[in-house]
């Protein structure tokens, strides 16, 4: 039985290396991914990985192709990680910003957007590998980089997205990336618990369905 969300009781040395691997393969996939090293990104998923965030549904493949061509630079500043492992399979929430700079309409600005990125790994011949990516979202801002300059924003155009992530959506759309609005975030906490009973599930042997 796994005892995700639940405090770590005493671990033997196979589960604390174990967990070592897996938070070492995600922190790498996350530089992969800021540092635009597309080949290795690539190796860290599973062959029938699945992703499903804000402006992404797909593979790992899939997945990888498309953050090599966005036009939008967004490296991830990483808070905290807790991960939670059952045989050969572990499920890692990872507390994370992800920044943006920009230009909206002559303004330089930062969005910073708060979410836990969840990852669920499995060890396969020997090796652990991403089989799902998701996230939930929390809040988000965007302001002016320079005290004195002014952004105006119609609050009509944010109002249709989801309030925890509403500017991480807008500025999607303005560079041309759609933005689904059924997802997992704090402004809606029954899907935060169904995705945590999804999770809790599979990590004792069950199976999600896409």
């Amino acid at each position: 039985m796994s005892n995700f969300l639940k405090r770590p009781l005493a671990q033997s040395e196979q589960e604390v290396k174990d967990k070592d691997d897996v938070v070492s393969l995600i922190n790498f996939e996350r530089f992969c991914r800021d540092n635009s090293r597309w080949d290795e990104m690539y190796k860290c998923f599973s062959k029938d990985s699945y992703i499903s965030i804000s402006w992404y549904q797909g593979s790992g493949e899939g997945f990888v192709k498309a953050s090599s061509k966005m036009n939008m630079y967004a490296p991830h500043v990483i808070h905290n990680t807790l991960t939670w492992i059952n045989g050969d399979r572990a499920v890692t929430i990872m507390n994370a910003d992800i920044t943006i700079r920009q230009d909206i309409d002559g303004v330089t600005c930062n969005l910073t957007s708060s979410a836990q990125l969840i990852f669920s790994t499995e060890r396969i011949d020997g090796q652990w590998y991403i089989s799902r990516f998701e996230s939930i979202y929390t809040q988000d801002s965007l302001v002016p980089v320079l005290p004195n300059n002014t952004l105006n924003i119609n609050s009509k155009d944010l109002s249709k997205y989801r309030p925890s992530y509403a500017c991480l959506s807008y500025l999607l759309e303005r560079n041309g990336e759609s933005s689904k609005q059924d997802l997992p975030g704090i402004d809606k906490p029954e899907t935060v618990q169904k995705l945590y009973s999804e999770l809790d599930n599979w990590l004792d042997g069950g199976k999600r369905e896409n």
